[in-house]
């Protein structure tokens, strides 16, 4: 089942963390190149030949171009990063939900997944878990309401070997060896 989500900033000061981080990156990244890019021009051959002012005019409008490419990409990337932020941070964030209220020992919990979610394995995987609890709990109400006939019924021993195997799915083994 796929539900949808519209807030793109479910944890705010994660994603935005992200983002500077990734704005950052891209500015480096960009000062760089620029300069690499610069230099190379400007050591190229025949370079020497051009006036102080054509060279001056010529870094100016390379400046101001690599500017403006560099702005632009920088917010595309930005604002793709969002949209996929929120395709891995939203889920991320539901998860969160979902297994807080399983450790208050709320089984009751639906776990959904968009088509586009990054954790779709996770979200398949988590909602298995919780139907299999769902169904060791009922089954063990079962066995709990068939112990308690035995009890009432006197037959103690019966009562004890249903009570031995109750619960076998959750019991952790000992690492004694």
């Amino acid at each position: 089942m796929t539900k949808k989500r519209r807030q793109y900033l479910v944890k705010p000061k994660l994603q935005l963390k992200y983002l500077s981080i990734l704005a950052f990156i891209i500015v480096v990244s960009a000062m760089m190149i620029y300069y690499a890019f610069l230099d190379s021009l400007l050591t190229s051959p025949g370079m020497d030949q051009l006036s102080a002012g054509a060279i001056r005019n010529f870094v100016r409008s390379y400046t101001s171009g690599f500017f403006w490419v560099t702005l632009v990409f920088t917010i595309i990337v930005l604002i793709e990063s969002v949209f996929y932020f929120h395709r891995l941070i939203g889920p991320v964030f539901f998860f969160e939900i979902v297994m807080n209220k399983l450790s208050q020992g709320k089984f009751f919990v639906n776990v959904h997944h968009r088509k586009k979610d990054e954790t779709i394995e996770l979200a398949v995987n988590i909602k298995k878990t919780i139907e299999n609890v769902r169904s060791a709990v009922s089954e063990d109400r079962k066995r709990i309401e068939l112990i308690k006939d035995a009890i009432d019924l006197g037959e103690k021993e019966k009562a004890k070997q249903m009570l031995s195997e109750l619960t076998k799915w959750f019991k952790i083994q000992d690492d004694k060896n």
